[in-house]
């Protein structure tokens, strides 16, 4: 139990000096040539033991081909796991979430959908904000505190991308949609350099 805590205590601290580190300008990341789909299966490795605890289904609808991006391979992976750890947390012990990644014109993208709790839709849009978090009930007691989805929408915005959220109201899920600019990039390279 201390072991488990103090792993989620260092996390937290972890993120706040992020949303810290951005807010000076200071947060520092590596650009480079990187393939999307990979920084999705080292998010799904990441999430995979939460999502197992809670018994939730998987379903994965990734691209065949390489998603070339430009941008931090660490810092996008954090963003598709804390969308990932969200849409466990917020999906009911057996429920069913699943990621989709495709390319869209001159964008590629990452779709993590739930069947969950969903957000009702004066929420929308506040759900990015620093410390906003729904409302609380007795068997949704392991929300977080709200760092998580702000710190993604500052990443991917420092990457020239975007994210948004959809929901059809409490009850009905949610879909986490991340665009980031498409890389002109011989498919070739890529490869060899994930």
């Amino acid at each position: 139990v201390i072991e488990r805590q103090t792993g989620q205590l260092a996390r937290l601290v972890d993120d706040l000096l992020d949303v810290s580190r951005i807010t000076r300008g200071k947060l520092r990341m590596k650009g480079e040539a990187m393939d999307l789909n990979v920084a999705v299966h080292r998010a799904l490795e990441s999430s995979r033991p939460l999502i197992d605890a809670r018994r939730q289904s998987l379903e994965l609808d990734l691209a065949e081909h390489p998603l070339p991006v430009h941008g931090d391979m660490t810092r996008i992976t954090q963003v598709i796991v804390n969308v990932l750890n969200n849409a466990a947390k917020y999906t009911p012990e057996g429920g069913r979430i699943e990621i989709e990644s495709a390319q869209d014109d001159d964008e590629c993208v990452v779709r993590v959908g739930d069947n969950g709790m969903g957000i009702p839709p004066y929420f929308l849009e506040r759900v990015f904000d620093l410390f906003a978090q729904g409302e609380r009930t007795l068997d949704r007691s392991e929300g977080g505190l709200g760092i998580g989805l702000t710190l993604a929408r500052r990443i991917v915005a420092l990457h020239g991308g975007a994210i948004v959220a959809r929901s059809e109201g409490v009850g009905r899920g949610a879909e986490f949609e991340v665009r980031l600019p498409r890389l002109e990039v011989d498919l070739a390279d890529l490869r060899e350099a994930s």
